[in-house]
């Protein structure tokens, strides 16, 4: 048998994706097909990790590492990258990151790129700093050489990420090449609202270079194509005209950073784990 697993998660909706494995584990088990089998409870581990019910996650993946064998190397490499998954949700990045390591290794080795290009931007995800970036390079290396279209379909995101990592490493020139690469992607595929993403994306990286009028006139062009699309507001947006205003013309700031903190204060997530920047927009909307 062979099951696209991408048709089956929707990891909004961890729940609903679980039942679709357990449904397809059942076919598998009763075929007799045991290295989809195993496969198969990877992701069902994946499951309870985006739930955080973690020791289950680990029960499923405990009980299958008996079973695995030199006929079940896919299934070896993807319980490397769950059992890894789920030590660096639950923040133990330490654990997590010799098991990304070693799912990059197998994966080179069985030549699955996209698995690979998963493993190599999860070393990243829980590398320091100034090592995130070679890591992202190596997958987008891969993914860029790689004759499989589900491994190139990782580009944008891989760029992205690059590129956000440069910018904290305040490497902004070439944060913008990435950016500027990840906005030719979407725009490439049609993904409107991505590119309006990453047309933010190009704007805040102009912003910390100081080309802050260069930086203004593309929001204000991008809020104008979003309010033609239908989009709704977007207090990130708001966000950024404010901190552009507030250095070309400080007495046009108040207004955007009000409309920032009235959208983004509607955010639970937001309210949670952004209280001193919801605090400094509400201060210079002068609310």
């Amino acid at each position: 048998m062979q099951i696209d697993f991408m048709t089956l998660w929707d990891y909004q909706d961890p729940v609903t994706s679980a039942t679709r494995f357990q449904t397809q584990l059942a076919e598998a088990v009763a075929s007799g097909d045991l290295p989809l089998e195993l496969e198969l409870i990877t992701q069902l581990a994946r499951t309870h990790t985006l739930r955080h019910q973690f020791d289950e996650a680990h029960q499923l993946l405990d009980a299958m590492t008996p079973r695995l064998t030199a006929h079940t190397e896919r299934a070896r490499l993807r319980w490397l990258l769950e059992r890894g998954r789920c030590f660096n949700s639950a923040a133990d990045k330490e654990a997590a990151r010799p098991l990304f390591e070693q799912a990059w290794q197998l994966a080179l080795a069985l030549n699955e790129d996209y698995l690979a290009i998963d493993a190599a931007h999860m070393v990243a995800i829980v590398a320091p700093l100034p090592e995130q970036s070679r890591w992202h390079e190596l997958a987008i290396t891969l993914a860029e050489r790689s004759p499989d279209p589900l491994a190139r379909g990782w580009l944008a995101s891989l760029y992205n990420n690059q590129g956000w990592t440069l910018f904290e490493q305040g490497r902004f020139d070439q944060a913008l090449i990435c950016q500027q690469k990840c906005l030719a992607w979407h725009q490439a595929q049609g993904h409107q609202g991505k590119t309006f993403i990453a047309r933010w994306s190009l704007a805040r990286i102009q912003r910390a270079q100081g080309q802050h009028q260069e930086a203004l006139n593309a929001l204000l062009a991008l809020q104008t194509e979003m309010q033609d699309a239908g989009e709704q507001e977007d207090g990130y947006l708001y966000e950024e005209l404010g901190e552009n205003y507030l250095v070309i013309d400080e007495t046009l700031a108040a207004e955007p950073f009000a409309r920032a903190w009235f959208l983004l204060s509607q955010d639970a997530w937001c309210r949670i784990n952004e209280g001193e920047r919801l605090a400094r927009l509400k201060q210079l909307a002068r609310l």
